[in-house]
């Protein structure tokens, strides 16, 4: 149990909320369009970069997705090394490994091609390379790399082949320890990607299940930022953006994988919701996915699926009209609907979400016997979170009871 009484934790969430409010927008060069991955090689060589590490995964190796990247990278003259082994929940071992291949062959770039781990491990990677005395998980919690000052980043490259994580544009990153079951952040100005690529060509070949619970990430960074105590005018303006494309364009892309239009659609919004995350931060639906995801080794947007409709219904009459404006931005409203009718139609549209696209509302593989661990991780997780409302422990129960189904 959390030894802070409730009085403390919101004014820890105001505090954040304040900090984030005067905090400036972290800027990146953007490569959007079909096509666009094959510019980078050159923009890299403007910034002097002359030896890149490429951070992907086996599963993306196999299928030659990075292969136009590589050989474009040694037509440009530019060797780079390569390291394919991260997990779909990236790992302590992950980033000490790339780390010494970066070292090994003197690398000045840091390329993280493929969905959240690969970005995530890349920016963890260049977070070492100025902290080498510091193991990876003593970079975790806030500002362990850029405190005390230090020699400049590598430059950090994000090249997301889903549509969802929304790594590409946020300061963190998500490391698992395997050994402990948990996993952790990172949080620092300094690993925020310096160029991002969005080439919605990389992910025509994603199956659709992914390409739903991708999606489905996406869409709960654009609604937790929304609907949190950190939002602002310049963060509302990109999860109405998001929340919008996504509804719009996820029934063209689950059906026709081959759509192109509807895949950089998605892009962009994944891209959008992202801006909202670094800006506005989550709630607590991403606590619930890290524990659950890491301790079941489940897929990161299935338990994100699941949770949400949960998390906003425990939020109650306090989310109301937030939930209600974005039931009239994706058209789930109807005239005469009170503010709190309009909420539950939204939050019923996330539900027909999970029908639609195979993500279901049940977590069966959650044991009871779990359930004092999982709700440690979530209060303590969602802390510095600017929620709307804090749970206890028997609310915590209640929602991993109902989704075991």
């Amino acid at each position: 149990m959390i030894p802070f009484r409730k009085p403390l934790l919101k004014t820890l969430k105001a505090a954040t909320a304040c900090f984030i409010a005067v905090v400036p927008s972290q800027k990146s060069v953007v490569l959007e369009g079909p096509g666009s991955i094959r510019k980078l090689p050159d923009l890299m060589k403007k910034q002097n970069i002359e030896k890149p590490l490429v951070i992907t995964d086996r599963v993306l190796m196999e299928k030659h997705l990075p292969a136009g990247l590589l050989e474009a990278f040694k037509a440009a003259g530019m060797p780079c090394a390569v390291y394919d082994g991260v997990q779909p929940n990236p790992s302590i071992e992950n980033v000490e490994e790339a780390y010494d291949l970066y070292v090994k062959n003197g690398c000045d770039a840091v390329v993280g091609f493929g969905g959240g781990s690969p970005m995530d491990c890349a920016k963890v990677v260049a977070g070492r390379t100025v902290r080498p005395r510091r193991t990876t998980e003593q970079l975790r919690g806030y500002f362990k790399i850029m405190l005390p000052v230090p020699k400049r980043l590598p430059r950090i490259v994000a090249v997301p082949t889903t549509a969802g994580t929304g790594a590409e544009t946020t300061s963190a990153a998500v490391i698992t320890d395997n050994g402990k079951n948990i996993k952790y952040t990172v949080n620092d100005f300094l690993i925020h990607p310096h160029v991002i690529v969005l080439d919605p060509e990389l992910t025509l070949g994603l199956p659709p299940f992914f390409t739903a619970i991708t999606a489905m990430d996406a869409l709960s960074h654009a609604v937790e930022g929304y609907i949190g105590g950190a939002h602002c005018k310049f963060s509302d303006a990109y999860s109405e953006k998001a929340v919008r494309m996504i509804f719009s364009h996820i029934d063209r892309v689950y059906k026709n994988g081959g759509d192109l239009e509807a895949r950089g659609q998605m892009m962009l919004a994944s891209y959008y919701a992202g801006i909202v995350l670094n800006r506005a931060l989550t709630g607590y639906v991403h606590p619930f996915a890290h524990k659950i995801g890491s301790m079941y080794h489940l897929p990161h947007g299935r338990v994100i699926g699941a949770v949400m409709p949960l998390v906003l219904e425990f939020y109650g009459r306090t989310v109301s009209r937030r939930l209600a404006r974005l039931a009239d931005v994706i058209g789930a409203s109807k005239p005469g609907m009170s503010l709190p009718q309009k909420a539950a139609a939204f939050i019923a549209s996330l539900r027909g979400f999970n029908r639609a696209y195979g993500i279901g509302a049940a977590i069966p593989e959650l044991r009871e016997a779990d359930f004092p661990e999982i709700a440690e991780s979530v209060h303590r997780e969602c802390i510095p979170y600017p929620v709307p409302g804090i749970m206890n422990d028997r609310d915590v129960f209640r929602i991993l009871k109902t989704l075991q189904g």
